[in-house]
């Protein structure tokens, strides 16, 4: 079952298809998942601007939402949707650069497919603190190009 799928709305995104699934391989294992099916899936930013209103009632942009499809602990089986678009524009925003931005908000995703939540500010500290850890851990794996 561990398979990691990679869907976009636009072949023109610079990321590295087979290093987006190896990081996320990495962060996975890591986190002592052996059993997992993981989508990501790059759309557009008003698409996911929608799904947010549409699944957490609220109105506004975001870099990534995830959905855990599975209950059972031992496996984990989710969709992560992405904005390319609001990557870019968060790296420049915190002035970050579009490499660590790519990893930060993918990793978040995960987590969030991992039961993490950043409802207060000790779980969102928390949930920054493995996105580090994964950025450091894992820097030798380039996904932008």
């Amino acid at each position: 079952m561990n398979d990691i799928n990679l869907f976009f709305d636009k072949p023109e995104h610079s990321l590295i298809k087979k290093n987006l699934k190896l990081f996320c391989k990495e962060i996975l294992d890591y986190k002592g998942y052996s059993n997992y099916l993981i989508s990501l899936i790059f759309i557009d930013e008003e698409k996911l601007k929608e799904m947010k209103y549409e699944f957490f009632d609220q109105d506004l942009y975001t870099d990534v939402i995830a959905f855990n499809l599975n209950n059972k602990k031992e496996d984990l089986e989710g969709e992560v949707y992405l904005s390319f678009n609001t990557i870019k524009d968060n790296a420049k925003l915190y002035d970050t650069g579009l490499e660590n931005e790519v990893k930060r908000v993918i990793a978040h995703g995960l987590l969030h497919l991992m039961g993490y939540e950043d409802d207060n500010e000790n779980k969102k500290e928390e949930m920054t603190q493995l996105e580090d850890l994964f950025i450091k851990l894992f820097n030798h794996i380039e996904l932008t190009c």
